[in-house]
């Protein structure tokens, strides 16, 4: 009797210690462990180029350029008209309404029965305020007339923008690519692993937004 019994615990006990030593196997199996994993993947980065620009920038160049003298004047004109004679004459009276001097000479032109005629007068040098009378004669009836007061002009330099060419270096972005070796943890049990489950890798860190620009008011 005693010896059945003995035998009874000792198998008891067997069965107690392997019940055990499965439990802590299998939570020894599912507690997790981190590894490293290496691996490469494609690296996308920008670099920058140097190329030859042509660019095209303005030289100012000198001249000199006549400028009509700012002189008011006016031109009064009338026809007397000799039809018995088949001719008129075109008499008008320029005056120099500015302060300052000049010369000025009047190009005419008449149509009449006769024909069209160009006529410029001689010049002729006014002072502020100063009158001259031109008359001149033509032939056939009158039918139009225009006339251009000319005046002096002065040089005056001016300048003027000339289109040059210069080659410069300047730099663009290229985009490029490389084989970068990573590295991540990767966090599973030896139950996980042993199944095939797929890598638990930690989550990269968040992309921090760059600072913003802080702008002083009282800085003038």
């Amino acid at each position: 009797m005693d010896f059945y019994l003995m035998s009874m615990r000792k198998i008891i006990d067997g069965r107690v210690k392997l019940y055990i030593a499965i439990i802590i196997i299998l939570i020894a199996l599912n507690i997790p462990y981190t590894t490293k994993d290496t691996f490469t993947e494609k690296e996308f980065y920008k670099e920058q180029e140097p190329y030859n620009l042509t660019q095209t920038y303005y030289e100012k160049e000198p001249y000199i350029d006549n400028v009509p003298l700012k002189i008011n004047t006016t031109l009064d004109w009338y026809i007397t008209d000799y039809r018995y004679k088949d001719e008129f004459n075109l008499i008008a009276t320029l005056r120099n309404i500015d302060n300052i001097s000049g010369e000025f000479w009047v190009t005419f032109h008449v149509e009449s029965t006769n024909g069209s005629f160009d006529f410029t007068t001689e010049s002729i040098f006014l002072m502020p305020g100063e009158i001259h009378q031109f008359e001149h004669g033509f032939t056939g009836l009158f039918s139009y007339v225009t006339y251009k007061v000319k005046q002096p002009t002065r040089e005056v330099e001016k300048f003027r923008d000339i289109p040059e060419e210069r080659t410069i270096t300047s730099y663009r972005d290229i985009e490029k690519s490389r084989e970068a070796v990573r590295v991540k943890k990767n966090t599973l049990s030896l139950l996980q692993r042993i199944l095939k489950y797929p890598p638990n890798y930690e989550p990269d860190p968040p992309v921090q937004a760059p600072p913003a620009n802080v702008y002083d008011d009282w800085e003038q």
